[in-house]
C-alpha cells in the first residue's frame, strides 16, 4: 500500500508534483498540478500537496500549532477560517502562517493527512469488491473531488462499477465534460493502467 500511495500522491493527485513547474505566487499563475509548498488564494485559501481548502482546512489546523503559526486557537481557526466564504486567504497573517507551515512540515505529515482523509472511500470500495490498485486509485481520485460521501453515493448509484464510474466522472456525472477531471483520468491511466492492474487486497 505504501507504493500505491506514493504513486497516487505523486502521479495522480499532484500530477507528478506539478510537473516541476514553480508556483511561487498565491494566484496559481503559471502553475500546474500541486506541490507540498502550495499556499494559494483559491476557495478562501488552498494549501499543500492535496490542495486542502474550505472544510478540509480544519483537519490541517488540528495537525499543527495554530497559535505558533497564526496566533489563534485551533477552535477559532476551524470555526472562522475553514469554509469557502471565510476569506481566510485575504489575510496576510494566514498566508504567511501557512507559508511557514508548508516549509516546516515534513512531507510525510501531508502524506499521512491525505491518506487519512481518503481512507473511508478506500474502505468502502474494498468492502464492495474493489481489489486492484487501479480500482482503488479511481476511488481515491473521485473522492478527492467529491468527498468520501459523494464518492460512495455515486458508486452506489452506478452499481460499484469502477470503470463506468471513472468515465462518468470526467463528464461530472451528467453535468458536462470537465477537462480538469479528464486530466485526472489520464493520470490514473498512466500510473495505474487498465492492462497492468495489481491486486492490493
Amino acid at each position: 500500500m505504501k507504493d500505491f500511495w506514493d504513486k497516487m500522491i505523486y502521479g495522480v493527485i499532484s500530477v507528478e508534483y506539478g510537473k516541476n513547474t514553480p508556483c511561487n505566487n498565491i494566484w496559481s499563475k503559471g502553475c500546474q498540478g500541486k506541490r507540498y509548498t502550495d499556499v494559494l488564494h483559491l476557495d478562501s485559501g488552498t494549501i499543500g500537496i492535496a490542495h486542502w481548502a474550505s472544510g478540509g482546512l480544519c483537519k490541517i489546523y488540528k495537525s499543527m500549532d495554530t497559535q505558533k503559526y497564526f496566533g489563534k486557537s485551533e477552535s477559532e481557526m476551524c470555526k472562522n477560517y475553514a469554509h469557502k466564504s471565510s476569506g481566510a486567504s485575504d489575510n496576510s497573517w494566514w498566508i504567511n502562517g501557512f507559508q511557514r507551515w508548508v516549509r516546516d512540515a515534513p512531507k510525510s505529515l501531508q502524506d499521512k493527512l491525505f491518506i487519512q482523509s481518503r481512507q473511508p472511500a478506500v474502505d468502502a470500495a474494498i468492502k464492495n469488491g474493489w481489489k486492484t490498485d487501479r480500482e482503488i486509485a479511481i476511488a481515491v481520485g473521485i473522492s478527492n473531488s467529491y468527498g468520501n460521501s459523494g464518492f460512495i453515493s455515486k458508486a452506489k448509484k452506478y452499481g460499484w462499477n469502477a470503470e463506468d464510474l471513472l468515465n462518468r466522472y470526467i463528464n461530472k456525472f451528467g453535468a458536462g465534460f470537465s477537462n480538469h477531471k479528464n486530466k485526472r483520468k489520464k493520470q490514473i491511466d498512466k500510473w495505474f493502467p487498465k492492462s497492468n492492474q495489481k491486486s492490493l487486497v
